[in-house]
This record gives C-alpha cells, sequence and structure tokens, in this order.
C-alpha cells in the first residue's frame, strides 16, 4: 500500500468523523441547552463558593443555598437572563423540573454567565455591608477602624447587639462608636440571617488583603471589591474545568451513541476504504471539496446530503458485509462460534473507537482534515505577494 493510498484512507476517515462530530455537536448543544446544564452548574458553582466547598456542614450549604436564591432575584443578575415565553420550551422544561432534584427556581431558567463586577456588587449589597460601613463613625487613632474588623464581628451583631453587658456588645461599640436605636433596627431587620459563617471567613481574609494594599477604609473597600472580582474569577475558572470534563463525559456518551446509531464501525470503514478505491476516490473528492464548506456554521444542515453524496460505508445497510466472516467460514461449529464472538466483540470496539473519535469535537477534525489535504496536495500554496510586498527570506 503506497502513501497516496494511505493518505486517501486517512482522509476518508477524518472526513466521516468530523460530518458525525458535527451532528454530536449538535446534539449535545441542543441537550445543555433544553435542561440548562451550564446555568446549573454556574448556579452549584456559586453555592460552593459561599459554602466554603463541598466538605462544610450542612447548615452553611443550606444557608448558601438561599443566600444564593436571593443573589439571583437581584436585579443586576436577574436581568441577565430572558427567560423563554414560548409554550413548547416551557412544556418542556416543566417536565424536565418534576425529575430535576435541584431546580433553578419559580423562574425555571438562569443566567450562564455572569460578570466578578456583578457578582461582587450583588454579594456585598446583599450582606449590606456598604451600609455597615456608613454606620462607623467613630475611627480614632488608637483604634482605626479597618473593614476587616468590620467582617470579623458580622456574626456577632445579631446575638450582641440587643445585650450591652456583654462583651461582644463592647466590641461593636468600638467599631461603630455609639450605637442608637436606628443602627439596632438596621441590625436586626435588615442584616440577613441566612449568611454561612465560611463565607464570612472568605470575606475577612479578602479584607484583611485589602487592608495590606490600602489604609483608608472608604478606599479599601474599592479594593475589597476587587479582591472579591478576584476570588470569584478564580474560582470560576475551577467550575469551568469540572463543567468541561463534565461535557467531555457525555459528549463521548453521545459520540458512542451516534456511532452505534448509524453503525459506524472504524474497523469495517479502514476495511472498505482501503479495498474499495472507487468509494475511497468519492469520500476523498468529498472531502477535499467540502473541507471549506463544513467551516460555515450556516451550511450545516446539509450533512445529510453530504453523507449520501459521498457514499460513506456506514448505516446499518452494511450489517450483512460486517459479518461477512461468518457467512464464508468453514469448520466445526466451535470454530464458527468462536468467529461469531469475535465479529461481533470488534464490531463492538469499531463502535466505541468510533465514539471516542466522535467526542474529540468537529474543530479538531476539521483541523486535521485542512492539515492532511495540504500534505496530500504537495504542502500548503505559496504565498502570493508584489513588488511592493517582496516576499520573506
Amino acid at each position: 500500500m503506497n502513501l497516496p493510498v494511505i493518505l486517501d484512507i486517512a482522509l476518508g476517515l477524518i472526513f466521516i468523523y468530523l460530518i458525525l462530530s458535527l451532528l454530536a455537536s449538535e446534539i449535545q448543544e441542543l441537550i445543555t441547552t433544553l435542561l440548562q446544564w451550564r446555568a446549573k452548574h454556574l448556579k452549584n458553582s456559586i453555592e460552593l463558593l459561599v459554602a466554603g466547598g463541598s466538605q462544610t456542614e450542612q447548615s452553611d450549604i443550606t444557608k448558601a443555598e438561599f443566600l444564593v436564591q436571593e443573589l439571583y432575584k437581584d436585579p443586576l443578575i436577574n436581568t441577565l437572563n430572558q427567560q423563554a415565553k414560548e409554550k413548547v420550551e416551557k412544556e418542556f422544561r416543566e417536565l424536565t423540573k418534576k425529575f430535576d432534584q435541584k431546580s433553578l427556581g419559580v423562574k425555571q431558567s438562569a443566567p450562564s454567565y455572569i460578570p466578578s463586577e456583578t457578582f461582587a456588587v450583588t454579594l456585598l449589597e446583599t450582606l449590606k455591608i456598604p451600609e455597615l460601613i456608613n454606620h462607623v463613625n467613630n475611627p480614632s487613632e488608637e483604634f482605626k477602624t479597618n473593614l476587616h474588623m468590620i467582617l470579623a464581628s458580622y456574626k456577632e451583631l445579631k446575638t450582641s447587639i440587643n445585650n450591652p453587658e456583654s462583651e461582644s456588645y463592647q466590641k461593636i461599640q468600638r467599631i461603630y462608636g455609639n450605637i442608637d436605636q436606628n443602627f439596632k433596627n438596621f441590625v436586626n431587620d435588615e442584616l440577613p440571617d441566612y449568611v454561612p459563617d465560611n463565607l464570612i471567613t472568605s470575606l475577612s481574609v479578602l479584607a484583611q488583603r485589602s487592608r495590606i494594599k490600602i489604609d483608608d477604609l472608604r478606599e479599601e473597600m474599592n479594593q475589597f471589591k476587587k479582591e472579591v472580582e478576584t476570588w470569584f474569577d478564580r474560582s470560576m475558572d475551577r467550575a469551568s474545568g469540572v463543567y468541561k470534563r463534565n461535557a467531555k463525559g457525555v459528549a463521548i456518551l453521545i459520540g458512542v451513541s451516534v456511532a452505534i446509531l448509524t453503525n459506524t464501525d472504524t474497523f469495517h470503514l479502514l476495511r472498505r476504504l482501503s479495498q474499495d478505491s472507487a468509494i475511497r476516490s468519492a469520500i476523498t473528492q468529498s472531502a477535499i471539496q467540502q473541507g471549506s464548506f463544513l467551516n460555515n456554521s450556516d451550511n450545516r444542515k446539509q450533512v445529510e446530503k453530504l453523507l449520501g453524496d459521498a457514499s460513506i460505508p456506514i448505516g446499518w445497510q452494511n450489517i450483512s458485509q460486517q459479518f461477512e466472516p461468518l457467512n464464508t467460514s468453514r469448520g466445526n461449529s466451535v470454530n464458527s462460534l468462536l468467529l461469531g464472538i469475535w465479529v461481533v466483540f470488534k464490531l463492538i470496539c469499531g463502535w466505541i473507537v468510533s465514539g471516542l473519535a466522535i467526542a474529540m469535537g468537529a474543530p479538531f477534525w476539521f483541523d486535521i482534515l485542512n492539515k492532511v489535504i495540504n500534505v496530500r496536495n504537495s504542502g500548503p500554496k505559496p504565498v502570493a505577494y508584489t513588488k511592493d510586498q517582496p516576499p520573506e527570506k
């Protein structure tokens, strides 16, 4: 087998994987959109962030879930999501909500992306941190109030504000000065009760970093907001990695399913492409002609037409050819049984290999396709130049 034939076989396989990868990608995107996996993963990631991780106490996890619900009701985040009004989509989401243990709430939808600045502003406003700073009126020289001290006493406000004899009350008084009735009403009525302890601890650490950089309370608040944004961005980067790993697993399942439903057996494809020059030539020409065509997402609806025009040897109509060794075998029943087991095993392995290849994704196979076409055509075209633009040396 010479090199041109090997390149044609490789080109044919890559083209088939590319076509099926486009189909699998569309299926996965449809499922992701209808089931809102991105929005749910984002919400769960934020809940873990404010709870302090998955290894925290159940009480903090419950508080974190309630706090995130309140964050999502804020206009800054709520307006990021526009729920569709179509009857079919609403009925489908109503159906999926019945099977979903953790729904997105009454609205049945949520944003798939939240800017870090929006999250920081919403979180601090929900915790009433800016209003607490406004109540600080005693920044003495010997006991200068800072944001870290305010956050460190956050959990003590609710329990000690009405008990002047407690040590915590004296600590609060040193921070906020004279505690009047307005401040007591603000603490009792406005401060939320559903704040996880780990969240306050994390924010206190961020506030301490802000104090190192800036010593003024007002400017420290601006720096603290930036620290919260960075904290959120880094956490979401890790959450994005988890989502990609989960999406890769789903892509493998969809790829194997597509391979089975279309009876795409890699080993059978290799045999047909190596033996049938007509099929190999048809697929090669389709790959060369349609390589740039597939790069346009608007033209992907013609995938079925491309499959038919290229005479690709996939589909269940080829099952008799895949079991052809059983029809031509001669020997006793034991040998026939072993041969049958081998044929079925090879068929299943062929499906799995095809499914893994399909799960690699259309962009991967499109890049490989272009490279193989360039190699087959003796390299890329030379760069055109003019007198004003001489060739590179």
